[in-house]
């Protein structure tokens, strides 16, 4: 997929004197006070943001809820916390910095990425795997629906020539190099690799981990 399409963006001021961007004809805080707004988004999910220390929010905007999030983070855990952010506009994220209006503790910014870009950090996906609380920002996440579905359902590609684009390893490039570029990983692992007559190299290790994944592949299957 591309990045959510921007017909239109301003900037407004909300009654109480807040910037507001406004995407496509959406506000993405209330024109009346975002900060009010934020404290209701922060009280809506005080219960996990109490019982977890990593975040991950999917949209930015001008960060009032971001910043709001923070501090509440910051009285219940103090300065042991993380905050991820997924904003798809690129200039939505360059204006709230330039606005000075984002209070940057502890805070990590995706602005601008594709999911499958997204999934290529690899540190992005060790901070997905320890399961952080979701945070959606309710204007952001609607306005970019299909943006954040995406990154919420990715799935990992599974042809040999994809999964080449990902690696870091000339190693493990190298051997992937040798096999069929549009066979599946999994098809070359639980299928092509036993069948082999003589192993050598990475075959060694491809062979522990189609036994490490094999309960996983077996019930998923089921």
């Amino acid at each position: 997929m591309s990045l959510p399409k921007i017909q239109s963006y301003e900037v407004k001021n909300s009654r109480t004197d807040q910037k507001v961007p406004v995407v496509n004809g959406v506000h993405l805080h209330s024109i009346y006070n975002p900060f009010k707004e934020a404290q209701a988004l922060v009280e809506k999910y005080a219960d996990q943001l109490t019982h977890k220390n990593e975040v991950l929010i999917l949209g930015l905007g001008f960060a009032y809820h971001v910043n709001e999030i923070i501090n509440y983070m910051t009285r219940v855990h103090g300065d042991n916390f993380r905050i991820v952010i997924v904003e798809p506009n690129a200039q939505i994220y360059h204006d709230c910095l330039n606005l000075d209006l984002l209070n940057k503790k502890n805070v990590l910014v995706y602005s601008g990425f594709l999911p499958q870009e997204l999934y290529s950090d690899i540190d992005l996906i060790h901070f997905l795997l320890r399961k952080p609380a979701v945070i959606a920002h309710p204007p952001s996440f609607n306005l970019y629906q299909d943006y954040f579905k995406e990154v919420l359902t990715f799935e990992a590609p599974k042809k040999i020539e994809a999964i080449q684009e990902y690696l870091t390893s000339n190693e493990v490039k190298r051997y992937l190099a040798e096999l069929e570029a549009h066979e599946t990983f999994d098809n070359f692992l639980y299928n092509d690799l036993p069948g082999r007559t003589e192993m050598k190299g990475f075959d060694f290790l491809c062979m522990a981990l189609s036994e490490m994944t094999k309960n996983a592949k077996e019930v998923k299957e089921a």
